[in-house]
């Protein structure tokens, strides 16, 4: 189990719902959820989203969510086609591990102000 799951469920057990009811309303099938989950399936963009939305997260239960996120990825598809060069420049230097220590710290802190201080 990822630690989105753990979370997840834990979202769906304090809310009193079902699989088959959380699933419904974040627009999946409940075995799709229950994969989610237990890890089985990857995490659909846009998800966490949706449970912060559908399930009015206080601002902390955002950033639990959002951090075991995160966490889960093991790896991320992004469509570089319609992004600048210095963006993609960017993009692959970071997953390249093109990037000193001192420079990732430096853009986490931009990252992190331009998001209202969240992590």
């Amino acid at each position: 189990m990822t630690e989105f799951g753990k979370v997840l469920r834990i979202i769906r057990i304090n809310s009193g719902d079902s699989a088959k009811e959380m699933a419904e309303k974040l627009g999946i099938s409940t075995p799709y959820l229950n994969a989610i989950e237990n890890g089985r399936r990857d995490i659909p963009n846009g998800l966490a989203d949706t449970v912060i939305s559908v399930y009015s997260l206080s601002e902390r239960d955002q950033e639990n969510l959002r951090e075991a996120l995160v966490s889960s990825k093991d790896r991320v598809k992004i469509d570089l086609t319609e992004l600048g060069e210095k963006k993609r420049r960017v993009i692959l230097a970071l997953a390249q591990d093109e990037v000193d220590g001192e420079t990732l710290e430096e853009i986490c802190k931009l990252v992190n102000s331009k998001n209202g201080g969240n992590k």
